[in-house]
């Protein structure tokens, strides 16, 4: 497990030429209203893991160092719960701010292809079956970044599949083609 994520302490120069990629954000302006409270990161619980908590991701962005929180990590293990914007005081829409930041980071070509590949396969799953289904989503993520590593699942998958916590897919509660609408939507 990484060293939980430490303060920024140097201040960024702003980096204005992401700005206009940041518009589309349309809460833009909200994440300055951001009080530091910590909230977010509190209710994360994949922030222990992060480099930047979502409290610092908020931060860099409103300070303008958008290229460094597009080389997160956190960006990419927000698993989009809500919690964070759920309890923020300010109304701040961090998990909408991760899954813009994840887009732009794939779309510059700054994200790693493990990371890619992470969010490729979340986005088709879902495309597919209209929410995930991990065990699917896992298997052709690994298929794409280290096929070798399914022979260590295979004990785990055993577990679970025993234990009736690995089944088929559950049926779709959203129409297929109001999700892909949704999704062509929010970039």
């Amino acid at each position: 497990m990484a060293e939980f994520a430490k303060d920024i302490e140097a201040p960024a120069s702003r980096d204005s030429a992401w700005e206009p990629k940041l518009l589309g954000f349309k809460d833009l302006k909200l994440l300055r209203l951001c009080m530091q409270c910590g909230t977010c990161s509190g209710s994360c619980g994949v922030a222990p893991l992060a480099d930047y908590t979502p409290r610092m991701i908020v931060n860099l962005v409103a300070r303008g160092d958008v290229k460094l929180a597009l080389q997160s990590k956190m960006i990419f293990l927000c698993t989009n719960c809500l919690a964070c914007t759920t309890r923020c005081p300010k109304g701040i829409p961090v998990a909408d701010l991760m899954m813009k930041l994840r887009n732009l980071s794939i779309a510059a070509g700054i994200a790693d292809l493990e990371d890619r590949a992470s969010a490729e396969e979340f986005v088709k799953n879902v495309l597919k079956r209209g929410r995930v289904y991990e065990p699917e989503m896992m298997i052709r993520y690994a298929m794409r970044t280290s096929p070798l590593s399914l022979l260590s699942m295979r004990a785990a998958a055993l577990s679970l599949f025993k234990h009736g916590k690995l089944g088929l897919p559950a049926k779709s509660m959203t129409s297929l083609e109001d999700l892909k609408r949704k999704f062509k939507e929010g970039g």
